[in-house]
C-alpha cells in the first residue's frame, strides 16, 4: 500500500511538473520579448581609443618602419584589433579591451618574436586624445620590464607613440603614425 501511495505521488508530481513546464513554455512564446539589455560597449569609455582607428604608416626619425591597422573587433565595438607589419618583415597582432574590473584599458600584444607584451591600466590623459598604459614587456631572458606607453593624437593628425622606462625615465622609443588615405 505504501508503494502505491509513493507511486501515485511520483506520477502526479511528474504530471504536474510536465503541465507546469508546458504552460511556462506557452507563456514564454506568447509574451513578446522585452527590450535587450543596454549595450555596455556603447558607453563613452569604450570610445576612448577611437582616435587610433584606421590604417597608419609608422615612422621612426622620418624612416618608415611599419604599417598598422586598428579596427573594431565585433559588431558591438567592445574592443580594437591591431595588425602590425614591420617594413623589414615580421610584425604582430594585438587586442585592446576596456575592462571595468581591470582598471581601464588592457592590451595584449603577440609579436612575431614570440615575446608577448601586456599593457594595462590604460587611462585617458590630457584632452581625451591621449591614452597612457603601463607596459609589462617579456624579455628574451624570461624576465620582464616595466615602461609607460603613451599614444597621443597630435594637432597635425599624426599619432605619437612613446615608450618611457619607468626605472630611469629614459625614452625607449618614439614613433609617429601618419593616417593613410
Amino acid at each position: 500500500m505504501q508503494f502505491i501511495r509513493v507511486a501515485n505521488y511520483l506520477c502526479c508530481g511528474a504530471l504536474l511538473l510536465g503541465t507546469s513546464l508546458a504552460v511556462n513554455a506557452q507563456q514564454t512564446q506568447a509574451t513578446p520579448p522585452s527590450q535587450p539589455p543596454a549595450n555596455r560597449c556603447a558607453a563613452p569609455e569604450y570610445r576612448q581609443l577611437d582616435f587610433i582607428l584606421g590604417s597608419w604608416e609608422v615612422s621612426n626619425k622620418g624612416k618608415k618602419t611599419a604599417d598598422a591597422t586598428f579596427e573594431p573587433v565585433s559588431t558591438s565595438s567592445c574592443g580594437l584589433a591591431e595588425t602590425w607589419r614591420n617594413a623589414n618583415g615580421g610584425g604582430g597582432n594585438g587586442l585592446f579591451a576596456n575592462s571595468p574590473v581591470g582598471h581601464g584599458w588592457q592590451y595584449f600584444w603577440v609579436p612575431s618574436s614570440g615575446l608577448p607584451t601586456w599593457l594595462h591600466d590604460g587611462v585617458p590623459t590630457g584632452n581625451g586624445e591621449e591614452m597612457q598604459f603601463t607596459i609589462t614587456r617579456t624579455l628574451a631572458d624570461g624576465t620582464s620590464h616595466v615602461s609607460h606607453w603613451t599614444l597621443t593624437k597630435m594637432p597635425n593628425g599624426q599619432i605619437r607613440e612613446l615608450s618611457v622606462n619607468t626605472e630611469d625615465g629614459k625614452t625607449e622609443y618614439e614613433l609617429y603614425w601618419t593616417k593613410k588615405q
